[in-house]
């Protein structure tokens, strides 16, 4: 977010994004957005300074576009601020590094309400705050497009420890899962069931868990680094669905992972709702999938869930008879069965 000036008066929340410009726009944003000890220059230059302990810097980005990754119709701009953090937290906390600062680029059409943007900073602000309170947001962009869009670029610092990529899966690791399962596809299930019954989905976004889960999910960023700390030999954040991110572990790894139904079973028995195929085809909880040495003392808020069975040339996922790495389901923003 550069070149902005500034403005003495706050906008009214109704006026548009349009009507108000850029730089003004901007200038009402930028008071609602942390700052960081670790950030030496924030918003307002042509590019951010971040103090950093060590040369080694852990980078993601991420999109996200209304339609194909969010409704404004289920959930709020607050909600959708908050799971723009969550996502893009998980993938830096899924190589055990701890996040440190957020660059986040928002498009929207000319027409958008002021209060919309300043809700989705407000969701910037909260995620930050609830899942990676010592990070800041340092900068990045505001523009035009069609629909309301989001790119975050984060950055996070491995305090001295190695990363953990998906590829270090050993035969004989335990296979644990840091988080709930399928909670997020069960809240999109019922999203999807509710139709076009506006009361109905204002019902389920006030007070059902699932759809929360859905919209601005709980991810359990602390444990990433733990997990790393305890010495996990690979980790990945469960985005995609528990089937289709153990197949990319495994194919990484060079091994065959086979998971425990039955541990499954009663990791989603706490959760009213939520079914099996939830728990191994849904995705978007961001949890973390992570590979222990065996013997290992597995830290807490993690669940044994399987084990690596043997170094393959043919990685494959499997339950007791059956083959699952091949099977349909998991998020593919290109496929014709993947709903928002």
């Amino acid at each position: 977010m550069s070149d902005a000036v500034e403005s003495p008066d706050v906008p009214s929340p109704s006026v548009s994004v349009g009507e108000l410009g850029e730089s003004a726009a901007l200038q009402a944003i930028f008071p609602l957005l942390p700052g960081a000890p670790s950030t030496v220059l924030g918003p307002g230059d042509d590019a951010a300074i971040i103090s950093l302990s060590e040369a080694q810097v852990v980078i993601s980005c991420d999109m996200m576009m209304e339609g194909p990754d969010f409704r404004l119709d289920w959930s709020t701009p607050v909600m959708v601020g908050r799971k723009a953090i969550a996502s893009n937290a998980a993938d830096i906390a899924a190589m055990g590094a701890h996040v440190v600062t957020y660059e986040i680029a928002v498009a929207t059409p000319a027409h958008t309400p002021m209060s919309t943007l300043l809700d989705l900073a407000r969701g910037f602000a909260q995620g930050i705050s609830e899942l990676t309170p010592e990070a800041s947001i340092a900068g990045g962009d505001l523009s035009r497009a069609p629909v309301l869009s989001l790119a975050v670029t984060v950055l996070g610092d491995m305090r001295g420890l190695a990363p953990v990529t998906r590829s270090g899966a050993r035969p004989g690791d335990v296979i644990a899962v840091g988080g709930p399962l399928g909670l997020s596809a069960a809240g999109l299930r019922l999203l999807l069931g509710a139709g076009d019954d506006s009361r109905l989905i204002a019902q389920l976004v006030a007070e059902n868990e699932l759809v929360h889960q859905h919209l601005a999910p709980q991810a359990p960023i602390a444990l990433g680094p733990i997990a790393a700390e305890a010495g996990a030999h690979a980790m990945m954040d469960i985005s995609d669905g528990l089937v289709l991110d153990a197949t990319r572990m495994a194919r990484a790894s060079g091994v065959d992972i086979e998971l425990d139904i039955d541990t499954l079973s009663t990791v989603i028995a706490a959760y009213p709702g939520v079914t099996l195929e939830d728990a191994l085809f849904g995705g978007e909880d961001h949890s973390f999938l992570v590979a222990y040495p065996p013997h290992q003392s597995i830290p807490e808020g993690f669940t044994p869930i399987g084990v690596v069975t043997r170094a393959s040339t043919a990685p494959e996922v499997t339950v007791p008879g059956r083959d699952i790495s091949h099977e349909r389901g998991g998020w593919d923003p290109f496929s014709p069965a993947t709903a928002t």
